[in-house]
């Protein structure tokens, strides 16, 4: 997207909608912050890589990536749609913190992480990927409900969650086929022109 001088109405209702959908999942608040310009245009123009956890990011270790994508496919497993790992949202949200976040947002998510990994450790005596997806799931729901977590961990999680569903929407497959959501000038090209009265959210479903 270009900057907010230059948008054209049809930009500018474009991002409006988006924002609308995507408050409706994160909140009003959350969707604001993170779905700015500036967020969006980083967004989009991000290239899903097949080995985004396999070396360091631009913010997170490689360590911190795998537990990362194993967060993601929890959060969004894969339903009729692939999973929030399948589509790189790890990779997404390195690349976002590094792009749009300030140093003490990337550390809020540096610490969840480290914070998963050390309960998981505690708990399980392994690391968070090698659990099943059962006990995966029921960690992250402990850390909902501060079971062996505190409330700032649970804020932050919050705000990694936040960005993983933007990731998700702004994705090829999360735009196209969840949130249905076409970008202007461009964007993802669907056999059935999206309109603002034929969107819709589609199937997804998020933990």
């Amino acid at each position: 997207m270009s900057a907010s001088n230059n948008n054209t109405p049809q930009q500018l209702n474009e991002r409006r909608w988006f924002i609308k959908r995507l408050g409706q999942v994160i909140g009003a608040t959350g969707a604001a912050a993170l779905a700015t310009t500036a967020g969006v245009s980083s967004a989009l123009a991000y290239t899903p890589r097949p080995d985004s956890a396999a070396k360091d990011g631009a913010v997170l270790t490689k360590e911190q990536l795998i537990t990362l994508r194993d967060v993601c496919a929890t959060v969004l497993p894969k339903t009729d749609t692939p999973s929030a790992a399948d589509v790189d949202c790890h990779g997404f949200i390195d690349h976002q913190l590094s792009q749009c976040h300030s140093v003490d947002e990337q550390q809020l998510v540096v610490d969840i992480l480290e914070a998963i990994e050390a309960q998981s450790e505690q708990v399980h005596n392994k690391p968070f990927s090698a659990l099943t997806h059962a006990q995966q799931t029921q960690l992250l729901v402990d850390l909902e409900a501060l079971n062996g977590f505190v409330a700032s961990q649970k804020v932050q999680f919050k705000f990694l969650k936040q960005l993983l569903i933007f990731g998700y929407f702004t994705s090829e497959i999360g735009a196209t086929q969840a949130l249905v959501y076409q970008a202007v000038p461009g964007g993802y090209k669907g056999s059935i022109p999206a309109t603002p009265s034929t969107r819709s959210w589609g199937s997804l479903n998020y933990y």
